[in-house]
Parts: structure tokens; C-alpha cells; sequence
């Protein structure tokens, strides 16, 4: 009977180590992406909710909310109401500018406020949604 030599053990402990490496590092990038494609819906969530929000205050309270910010985890509603945890790894910001559209074909210009919700996490930020709220008719 013959057994393994030293040199055949080392080979085999060098190619099983490799291969282990490889899966371990495969399956942390796999992880990485999930959590990137979980914060993306988790921000795209939460600025459509503050979009949302923002749209039911009455129009002359809108400016005010210009530059609120809800640093990562530490969400809540307009009205103060805590967002859940799962939402631990985005904010969101929103930005109120005023701005007249016009539309030219149509010789219109409506004058109104954009808001801009922007999510972003510790490092960047993860997207954008913007909606033009016209002015009400006096």
C-alpha cells in the first residue's frame, strides 16, 4: 500500500484551500449585491412615501419643508410617526424649489413647487423622484 507523500498533501491542501476561497468569495459579493438591491428598494420606497406625504400638506406649508433630512435609520413620518425598522440603512431628504413651468405648443406656464426626495445611505446617495405641485387657483 502506498499513502500520500508530503509534497501530494501540500498540493491537495493548496487546491482545496483555493477552492474555498473562491466559493467564500463569491458568496460575499452575492451578499453585497442583495443588500445594494435591498437598500435601492428600500430608498425608492421611502422617497415615494415622502413625495407622498409631502403632497397632502396644503400648499403655503410646502416651502417649509425645504432641506428636511432624516439621517440613516432615524425615519419618521411627516407627522412624526416612526418608521419601521427595516428601513435601518437609508434616509432621505427632500428639497422644495419653486419653479414655473411653461409649455410653449400650448402658450402655458404654470407656476408651482418641485419637490425633490432623494434616499441616500451612509456612503452615496441611492436615487431620486421629483414631482411639480402647481399652484392652487385663487
Amino acid at each position: 500500500m502506498r499513502g500520500f507523500s508530503l509534497l501530494e498533501a501540500l498540493i491537495a491542501s493548496v487546491v482545496l484551500g483555493m477552492t474555498v476561497l473562491a466559493l467564500t468569495s463569491a458568496v460575499a459579493a452575492g451578499q453585497r449585491t442583495s443588500i445594494e438591491g435591498q437598500k435601492m428598494v428600500l430608498g425608492s420606497m421611502s422617497a415615494s412615501d415622502l413625495l407622498s406625504e409631502a403632497s397632502s400638506v396644503p400648499y403655503k406649508e410646502l416651502e417649509a419643508l425645504d432641506g428636511l433630512t432624516q439621517g440613516v435609520g432615524l425615519m419618521q413620518t411627516l407627522d412624526g410617526g416612526a418608521y419601521p425598522s427595516t428601513y435601518w440603512m437609508v434616509g432621505r431628504r427632500l428639497s422644495v424649489v419653486e419653479e414655473i413651468v411653461t409649455y410653449e405648443e400650448l402658450g402655458v406656464s404654470i407656476r408651482g413647487l418641485r419637490l425633490t426626495a432623494t434616499a441616500f445611505d451612509e456612503e452615496r446617495d441611492l436615487l431620486s423622484l421629483e414631482r411639480f405641485i402647481p399652484e392652487p387657483v385663487s
